[in-house]
Formats: structure tokens, C-alpha cells, sequence
């Protein structure tokens, strides 16, 4: 069965967020004349209830970004008091006695526990039920529902509610509270995915720079040889030149570099072709300056050039040509390897995107499509545009300053 690919699995999530959203916002309507008017309101209330806990439960579950979504619902909710726990400590809480329950103790924790086992939601009446040795003059909260947090089938962590007598827990506070733990276990899912995609991704970075094409390796050797006798110094520029190839190859890189070194390094791996093809390989380049501090992934560039050339120009008889072009776009960046060698059909393009690792195909062209996917989004996926004996040519956006990509 193929594989499907993270960026699905996230789109679907967003989705699922989204429709979930909506279903708390119908339960939200409170403080309104109408049911109309308190759906519209709730549907907003919640919409921007997502928007403001997203930041921060994308990064996971931990007191830091506990204590800012609790503090968030707590503006939005009617409860006297928020709690949320990953069932050994209570990781936040804010309201009515926080003096006493917000301790980690077994008797505040005895609720979450039985969340955490059973995966299911836990509705609490009563001072014991609800973990309170307070007296009510002292703690007037007698109820509770406490709701799961979950990452795929696994309960990770306890949203409570919690309430007096004044206003009591009704059927429809539980299932607010019940959409609100969805909501929030959705937006932990899609960072439990950034994570397992930022893996993948570094994994097969990985795969690509301890990779160098037998055949690229077996073609330049050949050359340097058929170079010692007829042309000794050109036979010693090269071996110096490929020594110097294959270390930064094998060199541990960061993710990411700038332009302007992703270039060099085509341009070293170009030399050795031409000294190959000869006459038959024509590369041009065409790089706007102000480009070439732009900070982009390791690797991006040359899989896609290596592409051009064995596959677009190795095939093809008679003289070929590889255009590599960066264009200044204000902030962005317009990067584009163009060849006029052989094309291919629209079922050997798809092809070349999976990953096959057999002869007619190597891992190149899908490791930079999913990298860049993953890296700046679906809206700068690839463009590939080709046709049998017309040539091919790839083209993606960059921004020239995203957060968080940095020269490392």
C-alpha cells in the first residue's frame, strides 16, 4: 500500500481542526437573545479561541504552553477555574482556588489519573469527587469535567473545568468542554506531525549528502583518465577538483546554507560534466546578485541540475543545454533549472516524483519536492513543466527571509 505522504496527513488535520471548531463554537452560545446571534458570536468566539491557543499547543505539551492556553480559555470560558495536566503534575491552573488546587498532590490528581487510564471524559459533583478538602466557605467549587487531551489514540494530558454551584455544570458545559479538549488534542496532533515531518525531512537530507550517483562517480573517473595522457594538467585540476567535491560531500552540513554556496557547488559538480560532455553541454547562468545571500536548504539546488543533466542531456543526441536561474522577486526568491533534453511524459514525471531508488530514477527530484513542500508549504511545492523532446523545467519560490532558517 503507497505511503501516504505528511503533508496530506496535515492538511487532513487542519481540516478536522477547523470542522471541530465549529462544533464547539454551536455548543459556545451563551450571553446572547437568539439563536442566531449566539451562533455567530460563539463561531467567532471560538475561531479566535483556536487562533490565539494554536501558537503554543503546536509546540507541545508542557507547563509553559499549558499555562498560556489555560490562561486564553479562561478569558473565553464561564468556569470559575481552568486546569490542565498531563496526569503526574498539573501543568496549569488558573481561578477559584488556586491556593490548594493547583498542587500536584494524589488527591487533585486522582481525577486526571483516572482520565489518563480510562482515555474517557470524567464528570465530578461534590467536594470529594472533585479532589477539594476545603470547606465550601472557604473553596465554593463542587463540580468538575474533566476531559482527555490525545494525540492519535494515546491520552497525553486532562483539561478540567471546573465550577460552583453558581452557574452549575449543565449537560452542555460538558460538551464544551469535550470540544475544547478535541480542539486542543487536533492542534497537539499537527505538532506531533511538524515534528515527524521535520524528522523525515532531516533524515533524508541525511540520505542525500551521503549520496553521490555511482554513475556520476564512475563517468568522472573515466574522464580523469582519458585526461592523463592527452592533457595531464587538465587530468590534475580535475582530480584536485573532485577530492575537493567529495569531501564537501561527505561533509556534515547544517540544514540550511546560503544561495551563493548552494551555487558553488553546482558549479564544481558542472565542471566535471563538461569535462565530460564536452561540446555537447552548454550551461548557462542566470543569477540576479541580490539573490545570493538568500538563506535556502542544503542541497536544493544540485539533485535538480543532476537531474537536467543525466537524464534531460545524457539521453539526448547531439548538443544539450542546462539553464540554472535565480530571479530577484522583491521578497522572494524565483529559482528555476531548465534543460532542453528529452523530456518526459506526464506518467514518468509522476514516477520521478515517488521515490524510487531504481535505474531509471534516484531519490534527487522527490527529496527536494517533499523538502520544499515541507519546508515553505503546498503554495511553493515545485513547478515542473515538461514534454517528451521539449525539455523540462523546474521552478520554485523562496522567500528571502523566512523565521527560523538560518545558516547553522
Amino acid at each position: 500500500m503507497e505511503q501516504i505522504p505528511l503533508w496530506a496527513m496535515l492538511l487532513a488535520q487542519v481540516v478536522i481542526t477547523a470542522l471541530v471548531g465549529f462544533i464547539v463554537a454551536l455548543l459556545v452560545i451563551r450571553r446572547n437573545k437568539t439563536f442566531g446571534q449566539g451562533r455567530e458570536e460563539a463561531t467567532f468566539q471560538t475561531l479566535h479561541l483556536a487562533h490565539r491557543t494554536l501558537p503554543f499547543l503546536r509546540q507541545g505539551l508542557n507547563k509553559t504552553t499549558a499555562e498560556k492556553t489555560a490562561e486564553i480559555i479562561y478569558r473565553y470560558m464561564q468556569a470559575e477555574a481552568i486546569s490542565i495536566s498531563n496526569g503526574d503534575e498539573i501543568l496549569s491552573y488558573i481561578g477559584v482556588g488556586n491556593n490548594h488546587h493547583s498542587q500536584s498532590t494524589t488527591h487533585n490528581l486522582q481525577v486526571n489519573r483516572e482520565v489518563i487510564k480510562t482515555g474517557r471524559t470524567r464528570v465530578a459533583h461534590g467536594k470529594s469527587d472533585i479532589g477539594c478538602k476545603f470547606p465550601l466557605w472557604d473553596c465554593h467549587l463542587i463540580s468538575s469535567v474533566s476531559a482527555p487531551l490525545k494525540i492519535q489514540k494515546n491520552t497525553v494530558g486532562v483539561l478540567t473545568l471546573l465550577y460552583s454551584d453558581n452557574p452549575s455544570l449543565t449537560a452542555g458545559k460538558i460538551k464544551i468542554a469535550t470540544g475544547l479538549a478535541q480542539l486542543m488534542s487536533t492542534q497537539m496532533e499537527l505538532s506531533e506531525l511538524d515534528r515527524k515531518t521535520e524528522r523525515l525531512a532531516k533524515a533524508e537530507l541525511q540520505a542525500l549528502q551521503s549520496q553521490i550517483s555511482p554513475h556520476f562517480v564512475y563517468n568522472t573517473l573515466n574522464t580523469i583518465a582519458s585526461f592523463i595522457r592527452t592533457r595531464p594538467e587538465t587530468a590534475r585540476e580535475l582530480i584536485v577538483q573532485f577530492a575537493e567535491f567529495t569531501r564537501r560531500t561527505f561533509k556534515k552540513h547544517g540544514e540550511y546554507s546560503t544561495f551563493a554556496e548552494e551555487l558553488e557547488y553546482v558549479h564544481q559538480y558542472l565542471s566535471f560534466e563538461k569535462a565530460r560532455f564536452g561540446d555537447r553541454l552548454t550551461v548557462v547562468y542566470r543569477v540576479d546578485p541580490e539573490v545570493l545571500p538568500t538563506v535556502v536548504p542544503v542541497l536544493i539546488l544540485q539533485p535538480l541540475v543532476e537531474n537536467a543533466v543525466r537524464h534531460g542531456i545524457g539521453k539526448k543526441v547531439g548538443p544539450g543545454k542546462v539553464i540554472v536561474s535565480a530571479e530577484d522577486h522583491g521578497a522572494e526568491c524565483i529559482i528555476s533549472v531548465i534543460d532542453d533534453g528529452i523530456g518526459m511524459t506526464q506518467e514518468e514525471l509522476r514516477e520521478a516524483i515517488k521515490r524510487r531508488t531504481g535505474i531509471n530514477y534516484g531519490v534527487g527530484l522527490s527529496n527536494v519536492s517533499e523538502r520544499v513542500k515541507s519546508i515553505y508549504g503546498l503554495e511553493n511545492a515545485l513547478q515542473i513543466e515538461t514534454k517528451p523532446g521539449e525539455g523540462t523545467k523546474i521552478t520554485f519560490r523562496v522567500p528571502k527571509y523566512k523565521s527560523g532558517i538560518v545558516v547553522s
